[in-house]
Formats: C-alpha cells, sequence, structure tokens
C-alpha cells in the first residue's frame, strides 16, 4: 500500500489530432466523468481530456497536479496502428520530430526532458491490469514502447515528477473505435481502472 488513507485518482485522455479526428479517448473521459470516487476505491475522483498538444497538455497536467494533488494517475490515449489494447510499461525520453501535434507544432528536440534517463517503468501494476482484461475477453498486450508523440512525452513527464514520491502513474492504450467498440472500451476502462488501484489495496 502507498498511502493509508484512499487516494485521489485522476484519469485522462486527449482530444483529436492529425490523423485521430475524433479520439475515443475524449469520449471515455466524458462517459467516466460522472463515476463517484468510491466507485474505484478513491477518496476523490477527476477526470480531464487533455488537449493533443506537447506544450498545452503538460502545462494542463501541471496545475491538476498542484490544485488536485492526485496520488495515483491513469492515462489513457488512441494509438491508431493499435490491433488491441496496450497496458504501456515504459516511457520513453523520446520525441518524434515528423509528427506536428493538434496545432501543427513539431518538436524542436529529440528528448523530453534534456537530463532525464533513457526510460522509466510505469508504477502500476501493469500486469495485473493486462490479465484482468485478458480474463474479461479482451484483446490486449503490455506494451514496452509508448511511442514519440504525446501520449509518451505525457507519460514520461508524469513519471519524471512522481519519482521519489509515492504518487504512481500509467498509461493505457486504445484502438480506434472501429476495433474497440465504446462499451467495450468503457468496460475495458473500468477494468483497468480498478486494478490500477490495486496498488493501494483496494
Amino acid at each position: 500500500m502507498i498511502e493509508a488513507h484512499p487516494p485521489a485518482l485522476l484519469v485522462t485522455g486527449f482530444g483529436p489530432f492529425p490523423g485521430a479526428p475524433e479520439n475515443p479517448t475524449a469520449a471515455l473521459i466524458r462517459a467516466l466523468a460522472d463515476q463517484a470516487p468510491g466507485t474505484y476505491g478513491a477518496a476523490a475522483f477527476k477526470t480531464v481530456v487533455l488537449p493533443t498538444e506537447f506544450a498545452r497538455s503538460w502545462s494542463t497536467l501541471k496545475r491538476l497536479y498542484r490544485s488536485f494533488a492526485p496520488d495515483i494517475v491513469v492515462h489513457f490515449g488512441v494509438s491508431v496502428r493499435a490491433a488491441e489494447i496496450r497496458v504501456e510499461r515504459t516511457a520513453r525520453n523520446r520525441l518524434g520530430r515528423g509528427r506536428p501535434d493538434a496545432v501543427g507544432v513539431m518538436p524542436r528536440r529529440t528528448q523530453v526532458r534534456s537530463s532525464g534517463p533513457e526510460s522509466l517503468l510505469v508504477t502500476l501494476p501493469v500486469f495485473d491490469i493486462s490479465a484482468a482484461l485478458s480474463a474479461a475477453g479482451i484483446a490486449n498486450v503490455v506494451s514496452d514502447d509508448a511511442g514519440d508523440y504525446v501520449c509518451n512525452a505525457t507519460l514520461y513527464r508524469s513519471l519524471a515528477t512522481f519519482e521519489g514520491t509515492p504518487r504512481r502513474a500509467g498509461f493505457i492504450h486504445v484502438p480506434p473505435a472501429d476495433i474497440l467498440p465504446r462499451e467495450e472500451l468503457e468496460r475495458a476502462a473500468h477494468l483497468g481502472l480498478r486494478n490500477a488501484m490495486r496498488i493501494v489495496g483496494v
């Protein structure tokens, strides 16, 4: 257990970006927004749709980390190339320079943080989450490559920010809506969140 009291849980998704004019994680976050904190054993529960922008997504999160102060953060994002859910295990200190974000910005550098380690491990029970999804018949893999776009940058920054504290973070990539329908996505998200909370024994 990382806390003696029920933790505050933050769940995020992303808005549209080039190649994904409708991001299914935005609809997911709106569907989760009305959940009571006790649904997942949390003391407080908050959801937010982040802009798929290298700069503004992180500035939004930093404000939330100060004002809401979550103990556990679960990020959701869409991978247009995924054929199943990808429970991310690793964030890489890298930025791709060939893909613009939602406002057309491309990174000028190749690292998320110039002085950060090459990779950081997710601090949620990745294999428990994957096993729960598999037991429910939901196709998934544990992934060691969260890409080099805004999703990976967000995960890396969260993990780096929480390093040395009891706060935990992870990322779940989902496939496009034509592969994973909305109802199935919501079912997978509930399972993912419940098992993410196993880190605190709830």
